[in-house]
């Protein structure tokens, strides 16, 4: 005795909407099955239900994927300007813990000045597996609080803009075009103040 293969194992949903189309276009008018059991219009109207479902979701994942990226992106903005704002009390309350206190900071174990950082040097920039998205990593002088990263799209007149910050000397980037070279470059923030930027460094996106 034969019986029939359901196959639904390994079924991605678009690829199980067609199976279920198909086996409807199958039994539609099959004098072998005059009255199958779920009906035609029950199959067709149940990939029909799916296909929606599914659509919904897609659109529902991309526009998360949107949301998360703006998130990082206004975060790494947001980190960036309370280093720089770190940076600025520092320079203005000449050490003073009282007029740093009042700026609404802790205030640190003191330590011998620094002064003014070198740009950060050996900038590495590769591919993550993800498309879109690539790591950098770079050396720096001993003091920086943080370091901003900007990126620019290749081309004639280089439109840098920052894309993130950190406080280690490496971070992961994202929302980057496949198959564009792109330029970045690296700065440093001290109490001094911020470094001159690196020297950029291209990466095609993966």
């Amino acid at each position: 005795m034969s019986y029939a293969k359901l196959g639904l194992n390994g079924l991605t949903v678009p690829a199980k909407i067609q199976y279920t189309r198909r086996l409807a276009a199958a039994l539609t008018g099959n004098p072998n099955f005059p009255t199958p059991m779920p009906t035609i219009r029950a199959l067709t109207e149940g990939a029909g239900t799916l296909e929606a479902n599914y659509n919904d979701a897609q659109a529902a994942r991309l526009a998360s994927k949107a949301h998360t990226t703006q998130l990082d992106e206004q975060s790494a903005t947001v980190d960036l300007l309370l280093a720089q704002l770190a940076s600025f009390v520092d320079s203005a309350s000449r050490g003073d813990a009282t007029k740093i206190a009042s700026a609404g900071f802790e205030v640190r174990a003191t330590s011998t000045p620094i002064g003014a950082l070198p740009a950060p040097t050996d900038v590495q920039v590769a591919p993550s597996k993800h498309a879109g998205t690539a790591d950098v990593r770079w050396k720096s002088a001993r003091g920086a609080k943080a370091f901003a990263i900007e990126r620019a799209v290749d081309g004639p007149a280089m439109n840098w803009s920052v894309i993130g910050s950190s406080t280690k000397k490496e971070a992961a980037l994202n929302s980057m075009v496949s198959g564009t070279k792109y330029w970045f470059r690296v700065a440093a923030i001290g109490a001094a103040g911020q470094s001159a930027w690196s020297d950029p460094v291209p990466l095609f996106a993966p």
